[in-house]
């Protein structure tokens, strides 16, 4: 059969003035047009919206999450839409804790206007200092010692009176009260007196038996001993009996004179608070104030003592004035605008607040009201907590907590997890009235997941701001694309880029999103292209950034990443990895795949081959078959089964298998943009017909045979060329991409030369007909009304193939 031959379509030929958008420096905007975009945000109109309705809409839920890639412009975005609020979104306050009198393990929240709660602290550490003046000075004039005088004079008096009489009636009846050691301790007892010496009763039965007292005697000495020992219990009992009656009337001498004092300083720190919750705790101080003057006037005397190791006892025993202290965790008597707080580590401890843990005179860890530490929710009370969602998910807990605390309203600070939590004293705070927006940003992957695995995620992040990372190229947006560009020149004190260095940044701007309608808002890139054009026209002597050192950036900036690629590159030029530039062959094509490393990407060329024999397999996928192939690769091979079965499967059934496999890929392939470079490695092998080894083919394929757009269009093209340059370019060399692509090439300078020059050609096809004309040469053919194809077409030559297989596997059968 003869083949019908074209010659190569230049119609298919993409021309060099569409392989990459040329800015014109003349039409670019002048200062006096991008001048008032200084301030704006760059295209994130859709986000912005979105950040102003949960800004200002004061409903449960509104928080809001930032879904956006890294350097879209988030943070700068957020930053200069909350600087707009200058007030706070509710009233702000002091909030202060106390100890709570009436329960000690839950220490008393005290909420205050602006600067209270300093004021507050202030007076109260001033009363304990007046009482410590001013008590002790009180209880030592001449009226109050008097009156302790006559008191202790009346005890001393009775209890004189006490002993005296009995000891009177102790010496009548011939007995003696003795004091008997005891060890460390001294005892007092009642002992006969024979020969006017004392005698225990154990003696006595000496003398009884030597007979110089009677037994009768120590019948009766005995019975004496017991009455005295038991008058002098109960005359013990009623001594001790008096010294309590002394302290109390000591204590109501202190408490009458110390409470005038206290009553007074009490008064006065009362003028100065007028909320009822202060007015009830100063109330709390005044009875324990009052209740603990003996212990207060004690310990002042302790301090006052000249002895030694008075230091070190004032050390070990606890401060009666410490319960007294006002802890103030949050202060806000310089703060005028809006709360805004960015919380860059987003732990329980930093986010909730803390009671920090300290140790006791025995070692114990201990913790009180004073340890209690304030959180990033509570200094954003009242405005705005900036998170980022992967770190807040990270933290144990974390995510957990802040759900219920923004559920409740109420902020509890807890002692840290751990094995020392146990055994610290068990404080509960008095919770804390909240009222904060939570702003969080992460990818939009992120908030996908929360988004389907939490149902509380959608209750309490109710709007969604997202950041686009393209902008429509239009007037306007260029206008502020300049803007921004001046605007870090002299923020930054950067050198100025002349309008052709602007011109291909704006260029740039566009390949990085792969589309010459649209621009990058990713401007932190941008940002960087102008400090690293900086240096090098520095370095180079130059006062201004012009093209020349735009370019030096560019290709700094790729050499500085692309070690990987050079070595992959290296090792296809060196026949290790197989990717043929030259010749012809059956069932075998050049495929493209990108290589994303993340800080870098490029093309990576691939040969994919195809095998055949009759059976009824169909397509063998043997990257899927070894477990390498992804899901979207998967479905890509499917289709190619159904192109086939579309186009050649009307009138007889398919009798094939076929075999395609990445040749020396050892790493998962996914993504369908390979599946068009398949279809023709099928064909070539059921058409007999040799494909050019020179031409690299990218491209998805519908069932129909219709080519569809891909990503990563100038990556490939770039990667292959660069392949056939180091082999040596023969003017028979190129890529095949689908047309939809044409819009999105922006190829680098040395590829467009070179395809100026036809050294290296750029095709553009709609469809598999015209792929495979390109690559084999020959015509691809259309059916007639009956389906047949024209004799010494590929699509004649693969349908009689086909039929062919299928006789055999009737045959066969």
């Amino acid at each position: 059969m003869s083949l019908k031959q074209i010659g190569t379509d230049k119609k298919l030929r993409v021309p060099v003035s569409k392989l990459r958008y040329r800015v014109n420096p003349r039409s670019l905007p002048h200062g006096k047009e991008y001048g008032r975009h200084r301030t704006h945000i760059i295209g994130q109109d859709r986000a912005i919206q979105a950040l102003q309705l949960g800004l200002r809409l004061e409903s449960p839920g509104y928080n809001i999450f930032i879904a956006g890639p890294s350097g879209s412009g988030k943070m700068t975005t957020v930053r200069h839409i909350l600087a707009e609020f200058k007030q706070p979104r509710r009233p702000l306050k002091d909030y202060v804790y106390a100890h709570n009198f009436l329960e000690p393990d839950r220490p008393r929240l005290l909420m205050l206007k602006p600067g209270q709660g300093i004021h507050l602290k202030k007076s109260m550490d001033k009363l304990v200092t007046s009482i410590k003046r001013e008590l002790p000075a009180a209880l030592a004039q001449e009226v109050c010692q008097k009156e302790r005088d006559r008191v202790l004079n009346e005890y001393q008096k009775k209890e004189h009176e006490l002993v005296s009489s009995f000891q009177e009636r102790v010496r009548k009846a011939g007995f003696s009260v003795v004091e008997l050691q005891g060890g460390t301790t001294v005892e007092h007892d009642v002992l006969p007196l024979i020969d006017e010496e004392p005698q225990p009763l154990a003696a006595l039965e000496k003398l009884v038996a030597e007979k110089k007292i009677t037994a009768r005697r120590l019948k009766q000495l005995a019975k004496l001993h017991q009455q005295f020992r038991t008058e002098m219990e109960q005359i013990g009992r009623r001594t001790r009996s008096l010294a309590r009656e002394l302290s109390t009337m000591m204590e109501e001498i202190d408490r009458a004179v110390g409470g005038a004092v206290i009553d007074s300083l009490i008064e006065e720190l009362r003028d100065q608070f007028e909320q009822e919750p202060v007015q009830d705790y100063i109330d709390e101080v005044r009875e324990a104030l009052l209740e603990h003057i003996p212990i207060l006037v004690r310990r002042q005397e302790e301090e006052q003592e000249e002895n030694p190791a008075a230091p070190m006892l004032g050390e070990m025993a606890p401060d009666p004035f410490a319960k007294f202290q006002i802890n103030v965790i949050l202060n806000n008597a310089r703060r005028r605008d809006c709360p805004v707080v960015f919380e860059p580590s987003p732990t329980l401890v930093r986010l909730l607040g803390t009671i920090e843990r300290g140790v006791d005179d025995s070692g114990r860890p201990e913790a009180d009201f004073m340890n209690i530490r304030a959180g990033a929710l509570l200094r954003a009370n009242g405005g705005f907590l900036v998170v980022k969602g992967d770190d807040l998910l990270l933290e144990p807990g974390s995510w957990k907590v802040l759900k219920q605390t923004l559920s409740t309203g109420q902020l509890e600070i807890r002692l840290p997890e751990g094995p020392m939590a146990m055994m610290s004293s068990a404080l509960k705070p008095d919770p804390i009235p909240l009222d904060v927006k939570i702003i969080m940003h992460g990818a939009e992957e992120l908030y996908r997941a929360m988004y389907m695995a939490e149902e509380d995620f959608k209750k309490t992040f109710k709007v969604k701001a997202e950041f686009d990372t393209e902008m429509d190229y239009r007037q306007d947006n260029l206008e502020r694309f300049m803007a921004f560009v001046q605007r870090v020149v002299v923020e930054e004190e950067l050198l100025q880029p002349n309008r052709a260095a602007i011109a291909i940044l704006v260029e740039e701007a566009m390949r990085e999103v792969e589309d010459q309608s649209k621009l990058t808002t990713r401007f932190r890139i941008v940002a960087d292209w102008l400090r690293e054009a900086t240096y090098w026209a520095k370095q180079s002597g130059q006062r201004t950034i012009t093209p020349k050192e735009v370019a030096r950036t560019l290709s700094a900036r790729r050499k500085r990443f692309n070690l990987t690629e050079e070595k992959y590159r290296e090792s296809i030029v060196r026949d290790v990895i197989m990717v043929s530039t030259q010749g012809r062959r059956v069932g075998q094509v050049n495929g493209l795949a990108v290589f994303d490393l993340g800080d870098y990407s490029f093309g990576k060329p691939c040969r994919i081959t195809a095998s055949l024999g009759v059976g009824r397999e169909g397509i063998v996928n043997i990257e899927s078959e070894s477990g390498l192939s992804g899901p979207f690769h998967d479905k890509g091979v499917f289709i190619l089964g159904g192109f086939l079965n579309n186009r050649f499967g009307q009138r007889m059934p398919l009798s094939l298998d076929a075999a395609i496999c990445f040749e020396q890929s050892y790493t998962e392939i996914d993504g369908d943009s390979a599946s068009s470079t398949e279809i023709y490695a099928i064909l070539s092998c059921l058409a007999d017909l040799p494909l050019r080894q020179g031409i690299a083919v990218t491209g998805s394929v519908n069932q129909q045979g219709d080519i569809q757009p891909i990503g990563g269009i100038n990556d490939k093209i770039e990667g292959f060329y660069d392949i056939c340059q180091a082999r040596r370019l023969t003017g028979k060399q190129g890529v095949i991409i689908p047309r939809a692509n044409i819009s999105h090439l922006m190829l680098n300078q040395e590829t467009i030369e070179a395809v100026r020059k036809g050294r290296f050609h750029v095709y553009a096809i709609s469809s598999v007909d015209e792929g495979m004309e390109i690559l084999t040469g020959v015509k691809a053919g259309t059916p007639d009304r009956q389906g047949r194809y024209p004799k010494g077409t590929i699509n004649r030559r693969v349908a009689d193939r086909l039929a062919e297989m299928a006789e055999h596997w009737k045959n066969y059968q």
